[in-house]
């Protein structure tokens, strides 16, 4: 299981590495081959993702786990986000030093402030963990991960797709995005779930808010 999230992981940090590169996107709609979702930039944004997702993992387990469970724990989670804070800024160096990258990239500021965001997000974090304040770390951490998409999203727009051998074939957002009618149905789908779903969610928060131990309930 823990192989299978990590590689799980480590694909999204990949998939979001290619986007922000670009894809060989023809005219016809194809994506030519494979070869160019390989470089060292996908490498290392998969692994900082991997690093990512276990400190997340852990400062969630300190807010969590029962009291004296919780403090050993918090020296690992700190050690984990301090390798994720090096994996992100390797990862941070590659983005800057890549020239597909360059070449993609339609908005360079947010580009280049979202990764200072998000590298000073996890020192917050592992300053929390410090101080014994697990929630903020959780917040921290929540934020950091939240980073890269909204970061890969804000450097393509207006593009969801980017391509490198034929700049008329990118493919925008409001492109991509389903049709009208299509988007009105969903609108009127969203009225009554979306209410229920959040409510459930905020349910299951406030159930399972404090400590897990003997008395913890469990989901029916």
């Amino acid at each position: 299981m823990a192989a299978g999230s990590l590689a799980a992981a480590f694909g999204w940090g990949a998939l979001l590495a290619g986007l922000l590169q670009g894809v060989p996107l023809a005219a016809d709609g194809h994506v030519t081959g494979v070869g160019h979702a390989v470089t060292p930039f996908t490498a290392l944004a998969g692994l900082a993702m991997a690093a990512l997702m276990a400190a997340h993992g852990a400062t969630f387990l300190t807010l969590r786990l029962p009291a004296e469970a919780a403090g050993p724990l918090t020296r690992t989670a700190r050690r984990l986000v301090a390798a994720a804070l090096a994996a992100v800024a390797l990862a941070a160096v590659a983005d800057l030093l890549s020239d597909r990258v360059r070449a993609a990239t339609q908005r360079p500021l947010p580009a280049v402030l979202l990764p200072f965001v998000l590298v000073a997000a996890l020192p917050a974090a592992r300053a929390a963990l410090g101080r014994r304040r697990p929630g903020v770390a959780f917040a921290a951490t929540s934020a950091a991960l939240a980073l890269p998409v909204a970061g890969v999203g804000a450097a393509l727009w207006p593009y969801a797709l980017v391509s490198t051998v034929a700049p008329t074939a990118s493919l925008s957002v409001a492109d991509a995005a389903a049709s009208g009618p299509t988007l009105t149905l969903l609108g009127w789908l969203v009225l009554p779930l979306l209410p229920a779903l959040l409510g459930f969610q905020a349910m299951c928060w406030w159930v399972f808010r404090g400590r897990t131990d003997g008395r913890t309930p469990v989901y029916w």
